[in-house]
């Protein structure tokens, strides 16, 4: 888990936490928010323990630095790491995410509110997740992806043209 800054326009700073998951380099969990606090990690760390951590047999641990807002989260059943100081190679899959989202999607946007940005944010991961290919995973994407072998190829505009998905539509004949 980590955060990055994203600014609006109007000089407006708001904090993107995510955790994403190692093996597989899905982002699990993101939230936006002006106030990186220990009480809005905890809230995250609630929600991320009902979704994740109760229904996993395996032991969960979650990589983070030592920055202020974070904490102990074995009451949480949750092993802490945290990274070396100046190390940010100790977290190189969550520090090339920040990388990749902000080359292939914040550049490319003026950022005015935080609905934009949450919009923006919802419609990349889901792409980062569902489509995008992986190097570190043989050019396949975190969620998986099964080549369609019918149907007549159409064009999906992913943030508004930026990117586009190639599907086949399953309600041709061709």
């Amino acid at each position: 888990m980590d955060f990055f800054t994203v600014d609006t326009i109007t000089g407006v700073r708001y904090y993107v936490y995510f955790i994403i998951r190692h093996e597989t380099r899905q982002i699990v969990q993101f939230a936006i928010t002006q106030n990186p606090i220990r009480n809005f990690v905890r809230q995250q760390i609630m929600l991320f323990r009902e979704q994740v951590v109760e229904k996993s047999t395996d032991l969960v641990r979650m990589i983070h630095d030592n920055g202020g807002e974070f904490f102990d989260l074995d009451p949480y059943g949750i092993q802490s790491v945290r990274t070396s100081p100046y190390a940010p190679n100790m977290n190189s899959i969550a520090e090339r995410f920040i990388g990749t989202v902000r080359r292939e999607c914040l550049d490319w946007f003026f950022i005015l509110n935080e609905k934009q940005l949450l919009r923006i944010l919802t419609e990349f991961i889901q792409h980062y997740n569902s489509r995008r290919p992986h190097q570190g995973l043989a050019q396949d994407s975190p969620l998986g992806y099964e080549a369609q072998t019918c149907g007549q190829i159409v064009c999906r505009p992913v943030l508004s043209g930026l990117f586009h998905d190639y599907l086949r539509s399953e309600n041709s004949l061709t």
